[in-house]
């Protein structure tokens, strides 16, 4: 069965239509999470763990400015193919004048790992909403996972945004466990499941 986005409903796990749903035969095609992290003395110390490790790999951790915004849009297009994409998680690549715009009106937040070339390997792009701040994309150059940079990157979000009196917010696909490891490394914790759900047919 071919399903498209409007034979799909997205609903919390713990929401009575989900499990009415289910009980009456609806296929889950895909899921998300939603996480949540409180700054501690803890959850910062994991922070500089983070970055410190990517470091001692020869990576700099740092923020990223207006500048490095053409960097980010090429490390995102880059892996653009590779980003889970489900009824909730879908990804576009931003233009790097929107991005630039962003970042210079501080309106969104960047961090980013740069190899001893100063290539861009990691970033992570953040926004305001409400009373959190939301992770807006985290992205790792192919060649560059499985080191810790992805974590490293958020790792420098919290420490830098702390300040900010705000929770940080974050989620993903339910396939991507690395990614939902990597937030909870740090401190993050699930605080709901959505299920991408189709209704039995007939």
């Amino acid at each position: 069965m071919t399903t498209t986005p409007a034979d799909v409903r997205i609903l919390r796990s713990d929401d009575p239509e989900a499990v009415r749903l289910l009980d009456a035969g609806a296929s889950v095609v895909s899921e998300s999470w939603g996480a949540r992290l409180t700054v501690t003395p803890a959850v910062q110390a994991r922070c500089r763990e983070a970055v410190a490790a990517a470091e001692a790999a020869g990576w700099t951790v740092r923020a990223l400015t207006a500048s490095d915004a053409p960097a980010v849009v090429d490390l995102d297009a880059s892996a653009a193919a590779d980003y889970p994409r489900t009824a909730a998680t879908s990804h576009d690549v931003r233009y790097a004048a929107t991005l630039a715009d962003d970042l210079g009106a501080g309106r969104r937040w960047a961090f980013g790992a740069l190899g001893a070339d100063g290539g861009l390997d990691a970033a992570t792009v953040l926004n305001p909403a409400g009373d959190l701040i939301e992770t807006d994309f985290t992205v790792t150059r192919a060649g560059a996972r499985r080191r810790g940079l992805a974590t490293a990157v958020k790792g420098a979000a919290v420490l830098a945004l702390a300040a900010e009196g705000r929770r940080f917010g974050t989620g993903g696909a339910g396939v991507n466990a690395g990614s939902r490891r990597a937030n909870e490394s740090l401190g993050y914790v699930v605080t709901e499941r959505w299920l991408h759900l189709v209704a039995a047919s007939g």
